[in-house]
């Protein structure tokens, strides 16, 4: 394993990094995926109406177990087509996960997911952390590690920045970049301002390691990488409703989006001695 992402979902990796990816295996660069919220509800989860409505969009069955386990299958085959190897976490995503105090679940609505971190929510970074590193063991100073940024402000993208940063600080990796998620980072540069100032505000908890900004870092993506990335992307049929109309419109999406940002964006955060002058 020489460079891994961290992805909250079963689609955020692919869609945000897919080219990315794809050239580095192509290369034969070894390149892992990690889906941090993974899992299934907990024993006894009661369906909500989100959850319903969810499933009922992805069209993977109406139980939950059912659904998540199609859509670990989309991630799996998204993975193949980009040549990655690819590991899920026991954290379940947010629509599932209850209370550690009164078991009832913790977010129930779009506000909530794209809201703040509830205080009872049992996927801590400190959890994350501990039950990825009884997975993959210690990391090597030389892995190079991706992490989303939190454009779109999704509580798990949150929690998995926070995990990230963790990971860097304990092992002491050089090599750290939040990437832009994809489609939320169509919504414009007000997103990416709040995402990158709560990211220089995180990295302020391991001055030890962290210097205070984080310097924009542009991957540019060749032709041959973004039709695969496409192609891996095509594998989250589940997801095709939520974000496009259609196959069709999500390949011209992707390709208007490459065309305007020349690239796949990412943040990396600039270490304790390294020179401050530039970045956000």
């Amino acid at each position: 394993m020489q460079h891994l992402y961290l992805s909250p979902h079963f689609d955020d990796a692919v869609f945000s990094c897919g080219g990315q990816i794809a050239q580095l295996t192509r290369r034969g660069v070894a390149v892992a995926i990690y889906t941090v919220m993974g899992g299934d509800p907990p024993a006894g989860f009661v369906p909500t109406a989100l959850t319903d409505t969810l499933h009922a969009r992805w069209g993977c069955g109406t139980a939950a177990e059912e659904a998540l386990a199609a859509r670990r299958a989309e991630d799996r085959a998204a993975a193949t087509l980009l040549g990655a190897s690819i590991r899920f976490g026991c954290f379940a995503d947010a629509i599932y996960r209850v209370s550690k105090e009164s078991g009832e679940p913790l977010y129930t609505s779009d506000a909530a997911i794209f809201g703040e971190i509830h205080p009872d929510d049992p996927a801590t970074p400190e959890a994350l952390t501990e039950t990825f590193l009884a997975v993959h063991g210690r990391l090597s100073p030389e892995v190079t590690l991706y992490a989303p940024l939190g454009v779109g402000h999704h509580v798990d993208h949150q929690l998995v920045r926070a995990m990230a940063l963790r990971l860097a600080a304990q092992f002491r990796l050089s090599e750290l970049y939040f990437y832009e998620e994809f489609p939320y980072a169509r919504a414009g540069a007000e997103v990416r301002r709040r995402a990158l100032s709560e990211l220089a505000q995180a990295m302020r908890a391991y001055p030890e390691h962290f210097g205070w900004r984080a310097a924009p870092h542009k991957v540019v993506i060749d032709p041959q990488a973004l039709q695969r990335k496409i192609e891996a992307s095509s594998c989250y049929r589940s997801q095709i409703d939520t974000f496009w109309a259609d196959l069709d419109e999500l390949e011209r999406v992707f390709r208007e989006y490459d065309a305007l940002s020349g690239g796949e964006l990412c943040y990396r955060p600039q270490l304790r001695g390294e020179a401050q002058s530039s970045g956000w």
